[in-house]
């Protein structure tokens, strides 16, 4: 119902995408080394690739078939991809020389310690690492220390930007954590009354072109307080809890983009329908005016009381939230479990 999309999920996302991308490109690569290599008879390192076209195929299985977070194969690959070059390096042990294939092999494996491991695990991988492959390259019969020392000086750096890029990445994705916690109700895990103003801005600027049309409903639980009084503050935030979910059961499918279910205070919630006409914006109402709230069977049935309105009967924001409010009252006074769309109300209000 809700389109709630955090920095977080926008974040994962991307590389979501970057993984798929770089496996599916890692697969043609070793497709097209295997394709080269196989009728040449060169089998040398043919484990090593082979392993490496297992890794791709498995990650792209694990992100398109099995949906796994991005977090979780970090690990796994990083495991997987160290296995590859060891296998890829083991023949060197006995060649008279290595080649320049394996000098951009350990680079691109360091690289990948630092961007998928803890930086201290990929330090002591990175140095561990070099300390063998230099071993491998001073026991050939002429060894190339300059290449060595400039090998020392690219693992080094590449170390330094693949530790800073993860630092700035986690600062990322801490600071988006914590505006996510900023704008969600922590008892229903709703959008709260910052995230929905901020919304209502976007949609109604302060200057700028016209304000977009759409439609904003304040709902309020009938006899709260009751359940609080009756049965306790713990069962009145378990209704809080799931009213979220009966209200999303309520107004069902076909919602416009963009639409957003939150927790204005209290046992108040707001529906905020972008894009909306008035008859649409009536249909859905008329779904939830009298209705009863479908909560879970061990908690009290309950109503709410609502007020409605659209975007052009009024001048200005704060004129909107001053309407459905008072709209809202109306609905109260007139014996609640309504949802209005005018003020005129009778009867004692409560």
């Amino acid at each position: 119902m809700t389109a709630w999309r955090t920095q977080t999920q926008d974040a994962e996302a991307v590389r979501h995408r970057a993984y798929v991308l770089a496996a599916l490109v890692s697969a043609a690569a070793h497709v097209g080394i295997l394709a080269l290599k196989v009728p040449r008879g060169e089998w040398q390192d043919l484990p090593s690739f082979l392993t490496g076209l297992a890794v791709s195929l498995l990650i792209l299985w694990a992100l398109l078939w099995k949906r796994l977070p991005t977090t979780r194969l970090n690990m796994p690959v990083a495991v997987a991809v160290t296995l590859a070059t060891t296998a890829e390096f083991l023949p060197l042990i006995s060649a008279p020389a290595v080649g320049t294939q394996a000098y951009l092999t350990f680079v691109g494996t360091v690289a990948l310690w630092f961007g998928l491991l803890p930086i201290r695990l990929a330090a002591v991988l990175s140095g561990a690492g070099y300390a063998l492959f230099a071993a491998l390259i001073l026991t050939r019969p002429t060894p190339d220390l300059t290449l060595l020392t400039y090998l020392a000086c690219i693992t080094i750096v590449v170390g330094m930007v693949a530790s800073f890029g993860q630092r700035v990445v986690t600062h990322q994705e801490q600071a988006a954590a914590f505006e996510q916690d900023s704008l969600t109700d922590p008892l229903t895990q709703l959008p709260n009354r910052r995230a929905l103003l901020a919304q209502l801005r976007v949609l109604w600027p302060d200057a700028g072109p016209r304000r977009a049309e759409f439609a904003l409903v304040m709902l309020d639980l009938d006899r709260f307080k009751d359940v609080n009084d009756r049965l306790g503050h713990t069962t009145g935030d378990q209704v809080l809890r799931e009213t979220g979910p009966a209200l999303r059961a309520l107004t069902g499918a076909g919602l416009p983009a963009g639409t957003l279910l939150a927790r204005w205070g209290g046992e108040e919630f707001m529906l905020l329908l972008p894009g909306v006409g008035a008859q649409a914006a009536y249909a859905m109402t008329a779904r939830l005016s009298g209705a009863v709230l479908p909560l879970p069977a061990h908690l009290p049935a309950l109503t709410f009381s609502g007020g409605a309105a659209l975007s052009h009967e009024v001048a200005s924001l704060d004129d909107l939230l001053a309407l459905v409010d008072l709209r809202l009252h109306a609905a109260k006074a007139a014996g609640r479990a309504q949802v209005r769309w005018d003020a005129r109300a009778s009867g004692p209000s409560s």
